[in-house]
């Protein structure tokens, strides 16, 4: 069988091989995948962190054998980057290499890393952090606000919608698939505004009854989302109400805890 990783903060995961195809996903710093297909300089692959599957630039990849079919992933605790972007180190080929928010540092401690025969160095360990349930979803919004909205993005470079609250569960210690109508499947229904907790995820749908929206709830009622960017709007049992544009702009279908 055969992993792979990037040493680039991300790389496009297409749709289809060719460049001009649709961005369907993302593959981050510190992610591995398993390799599926090649076609001559494209790779069709399978996360392993939530199964995603498209074709990546083989320029961009980095491979390895795994014996025997035992070795499936690399498991064990890691922090994750929560800052927009983070400069770390690659000591192997002496330069600088620039890693997004939701990018993934596999160690729970410590500032240098072993990774497919690299050596990296962490410039300073602000702006990672440990995945668990003591992650404030606020905090880490506001981090990242103002982002741009990139269709299927899921990294500090900019989101979409479902990529912007998986990496926030992400950080929380809840993993979730990728798509809005694979997370709207997930948990229990909320069914009273009152009855809202932070964390919660609200969903929002279109004329035609499909899911198109998502975003995370705040501790004051307030949502977290990516739009046209990534920012803090109000919520009530209409939907979102942006104070930017001051008016709705996505119609509430459903709330989610998980």
């Amino acid at each position: 069988m055969t992993k792979g990783t990037t040493f680039h903060g991300y790389v496009p995961i297409m749709h289809e091989p060719d460049h001009s195809s649709q961005m369907v996903s993302q593959l981050l710093f510190g992610e591995e995948f398993i390799l599926l297909e090649r076609s001559s300089n494209w790779l069709f692959i399978s996360l392993d962190f939530d199964g995603t599957q498209g074709w990546v630039g083989k320029e961009w990849i980095e491979l390895r054998e795994v014996k025997n079919r035992e070795e499936k992933r690399v498991d064990g605790p890691v922090r994750l980057a929560s800052l927009p972007s983070t400069t770390i180190l690659d000591l192997t080929q002496g330069q600088q290499r620039i890693i997004p928010a939701g990018a993934v540092w596999n160690r729970e401690s410590g500032n240098t890393l072993s990774w497919y025969g690299h050596d990296f160095e962490l410039m300073s360990g602000e702006g990672f952090i440990s995945p668990g349930a003591n992650s404030n979803p606020r905090e880490i919004g506001k981090r990242i606000v103002s982002l741009p909205s990139i269709p299927g993005g899921r990294s500090g470079f900019g989101f979409d919608g479902p990529g912007l609250v998986q990496m926030i569960c992400r950080m929380m210690g809840k993993n979730i698939p990728r798509f809005c109508h694979q997370q709207a499947k997930l948990g229990s229904t909320i069914n009273f505004m009152y009855e809202v907790k932070e964390g919660d995820l609200a969903f929002f749908d279109n004329e035609e009854n499909e899911i198109i929206h998502v975003g995370m709830i705040l501790d004051d009622g307030n949502i977290l989302h990516s739009a046209t960017s990534v920012s803090i709007d109000l919520l009530d049992h209409h939907g979102i109400y942006s104070n930017e544009q001051e008016r709705y702009t996505h119609k509430l279908r459903v709330i989610k805890r998980i």
